[in-house]
């Protein structure tokens, strides 16, 4: 799955790429941020800490949004 970051979120990466990450089929929107977490610690803290807005498709996501291709 990939994942477009924006704004101070991209600067945290190295590159400033987008992330690719692979998800369980079913798999939520927590269960992504808990992903990030183990690759970019510093990213995931802000994620966890619901200090940005998540969205999929272009619609703000809450935790227990379920994740398709």
């Amino acid at each position: 799955m990939k994942i477009k970051l924006f704004g101070m979120l991209k600067t945290m990466i190295p590159g400033g790429k987008d992330l690719e990450v692979v998800i369980s089929e079913g798999g939520q929107v927590r269960d992504l941020v808990h992903s990030i977490q183990i690759e970019h610690p510093q990213v995931g803290e802000l994620l966890d800490k619901k200090k940005v807005l998540i969205s999929v498709n272009q619609e703000i996501a809450h935790w227990d949004t379920v994740l398709k291709e």
